[in-house]
């Protein structure tokens, strides 16, 4: 926990942030593995889901259970700034992910007497934005909330940017290994002049993994990691 790490308006971005992928894109998943929350009332209320009926998009509300316990994670390019291509502003998805946890979108649709069940919506900017807000967390863990000389990412993790693609992205190919756990989220420290944080998703899935590149670590700080081998 990350005390008084941001004051109350930037706090209030964040959170909506985390509402739209972990509450709204990810709340019947998450139940459904049992990940942590620290809001545990909330998974046994109903939540709103989309349909479609005979044309017509409805909403219905459901227990997780009888939700579509679906995960879809984007695909995006490398970050601009690791890869130098050009760039302008916003993130490009290039393909997606997608783990079905149990009942199939069809069984779930005819469950609730459906042609078919909505995905739940959510913004390829949105969700990168939130990979950078932990690969931030991670790094401030890791080193300080004063190490930095440059955050490069708090500008679009508040919104106050159009600039993601520039610092989040996912690379090449696929490092962490697949584990057999209940955690959502694996990561590690990369030792560059950029401090970059690599994230995996769902590593019993074998989900996604992103890169982000968080800012410059002031030289201090990065020669005590460095001497005490705690980078990486």
């Amino acid at each position: 926990m990350l005390l008084e790490a941001s004051c109350d308006r930037h706090a209030k971005v964040t959170s909506a942030l985390e509402k739209r992928i972990l509450k709204d894109m990810l709340f019947a998943a998450r139940a459904a593995l049992d990940t942590r929350t620290r809001h545990p009332k909330e998974r046994t209320k109903p939540h709103s889901m989309l349909v479609e009926r005979a044309g017509q998009i409805e909403k219905v509300d459901a227990v997780w259970q009888d939700h579509w316990k679906v995960i879809q994670l984007p695909i995006f390019p490398l970050p601009a700034s690791i890869d130098g291509r050009p760039y302008a502003s916003g993130i490009e998805c290039t393909s997606m992910d997608i783990f079905e946890l149990g009942e199939r979108g069809e069984e779930i649709a005819k469950r609730h007497q459906a042609d078919r069940v909505i995905p739940p919506k959510y913004r390829a900017e949105d969700f990168a934005r939130f990979i950078a807000k932990m690969a931030y967390g991670y790094a401030i863990e890791r080193y300080d909330l004063n190490a930095f000389e440059t955050v490069y990412v708090l500008p679009t993790i508040l919104g106050e940017s159009d600039d993601v693609g520039r610092w989040v992205g996912c690379p090449d190919r696929r490092e962490f290994p697949v584990r057999q756990c209940n955690i959502s989220v694996g990561f590690k420290i990369v030792p560059r002049d950029d401090l970059v944080v690599r994230i995996k998703m769902f590593p019993q899935f074998d989900g996604a993994e992103y890169v982000a590149v968080v800012g410059r670590v002031k030289t201090v700080y990065r020669d005590y990691f460095d001497a005490r081998g705690e980078q990486g």
